[in-house]
């Protein structure tokens, strides 16, 4: 996954940083429900680091709308190579899509107005284009008929960060992993890229993507570095200035750090910063000022609150020019950044032998026939079966369990789990889904031979948690 290009590693105070002042945020974040990694680099040097515990290093972390901004890479490189222009109009790239009922705005509608959220919808066209039978997001995308005239007014629209993914495959023929690992994603030290993509194999754009915070990081200090990695130009200087500027206003939002301006799939952030960001906080923060980017990923709702605290309790420490060394607020930091992890189910110590029970299941929207539930002195077997699939989810008490479900998810994944018995006939079982935002608790509520089965996330995206499940003991 990461090949040798590795950032340097140091100590705050060798670049100018507070070891006490970052100790003071991590404690800070540590109370926030959930990050799961961060990264800091200051001059180039990664000053402090860490994982919670079942992330890690070496997996990669699905990414929201932080993946817009690789898109928005691909459109630089394709200005560059004189693919295309930032005023070309959209439905020349598609005249197959092109008829006498197509809305005429679209014909003024350009690849400056996709990289800015301005395209003339009055909310994201994705919710059309995923309606469309055939999985045909292209013709779903036009038949969303702007209701503005394009370039008039923000409106944050992933179908059209889609249609940049789009444009680079007509052009190229190759998918954005294709097109952006000899340019961009290899240099980086970026190997073996995934990015998920629509029914018909186009790569989605506006999200999707999967990096490692390393990962994430290296893209950071290149932008950062306009463009620079190692000596060798990657993505033009010109284009990421144009790209991390005010582009359109967008102060018709209520969170600071969301109404500063919007440039070509970037924010504009306080203390004359950029970012790169995702849903559920993951970040690629830019901070020309400071020559300092932080790289995060996360499951949060409140995104807003993780910025606040770098600006409030970060940014105190950055000083000039380099401090004394200070061994003893070192070591706390480091014992800190070493000891974070994503809190297991908690267990009362109640743990009942239970062979193997069968509950036939009630019909219900989540399609499930069956759970089988076993339980013994280190943990937990809990099998769903629906007439689609048989997942089997094994849980230890006080610690986690790796292995894999496709519960909730299209595919299967990779999943922490744990388990506790509340009380004598209440069972949970938390799964981290270490490869998303998502944790996952199932809550198994057992009285005689009858079986009450709740299931929730933690994060809401565009998906409700299951209904209440009901089940009788299969006598």
């Amino acid at each position: 996954m990461l090949s040798e290009y590795i950032l340097p590693r140091a100590t705050p105070e060798s670049q100018g940083v507070s070891s006490s002042a970052v100790h003071e945020w991590l404690s800070a974040l540590k109370k926030l429900d959930s990050a799961h990694s961060y990264m800091i680099v200051r001059h180039g040097h990664v000053i402090s680091e860490g994982w919670w515990n079942p992330y890690s290093r070496d997996v990669r972390h699905k990414l929201f709308s932080l993946s817009k901004s690789f898109t928005s890479m691909a459109i630089g490189l394709a200005v560059e190579e004189k693919l295309l222009k930032l005023d070309d109009k959209i439905p020349s790239f598609f005249p197959e899509h092109q008829s006498s009922s197509l809305d005429e705005r679209f014909s003024r509608m350009t690849v400056r107005h996709l990289l800015t959220m301005s395209s003339g919808h009055k909310s994201c066209a994705m919710d059309l284009m995923e309606k469309d039978p055939d999985g045909d997001y292209l013709r779903g995308f036009f038949r969303s008929s702007p209701d503005f005239e394009p370039g008039s007014r923000f409106v944050y629209n992933s179908g059209a960060t889609y249609m940049l993914s789009a444009i680079i495959t007509k052009l190229t023929g190759q998918n954005l992993v294709d097109y952006l690992n000899p340019r961009l994603l290899h240099p980086l030290g970026i190997q073996n890229a995934f990015w998920d993509a629509c029914p018909k194999g186009i790569s989605l754009g506006g999200w999707g993507f999967y990096l490692a915070t390393d990962e994430i990081a290296h893209f950071s200090q290149m932008l950062l570095q306009k463009g620079m990695w190692r000596g060798k130009q990657l993505v033009p200087a010109q284009y990421i200035e144009e790209a991390s500027s005010f582009q359109i206003d967008n102060s018709m939002n209520e969170n600071p750090d969301w109404k500063l301006g919007y440039g070509f799939q970037f924010w504009r952030s306080q203390h004359n910063s950029y970012r790169a960001d995702g849903a559920f906080g993951q970040y690629g923060i830019i901070m020309p000022e400071q020559d300092m980017i932080i790289a995060m990923t996360s499951g949060m709702s409140n995104m807003q609150a993780v910025l606040t605290l770098i600006w409030e309790l970060l940014l105190k420490g950055v000083h000039d020019s380099a401090l004394p060394e200070d061994c003893k607020a070192v070591r706390k930091l480091n014992e800190l950044s070493l000891s974070l992890s994503i809190p297991i189910a908690e267990d009362f110590g109640a743990r009942p032998d239970i062979s193997e029970s069968v509950y036939l299941i009630e019909d219900n929207p989540a399609s499930l026939k069956k759970i089988t539930l076993a339980s013994n002195a280190s943990g937990v077997v809990l099998c769903l079966e629906s007439d689609d699939y048989s997942d089997r989810i094994i849980a230890d008490y006080g610690k986690n369990r790796d292995g894999i479900t496709s519960i909730y998810f299209d595919r299967p994944r990779r999943i922490a789990a744990s388990a506790a018995w509340k009380s004598s006939n209440h069972l949970e079982v938390v799964c981290v889904y270490y490869e998303t935002p998502f944790i996952v608790k199932h809550n198994l509520y057992i009285e005689g031979d009858s079986l009450r089965f709740e299931s929730s996330s933690n994060l809401r995206f565009r998906t409700n948690d299951w209904p209440t499940i009901y089940g009788k003991m299969d006598q």
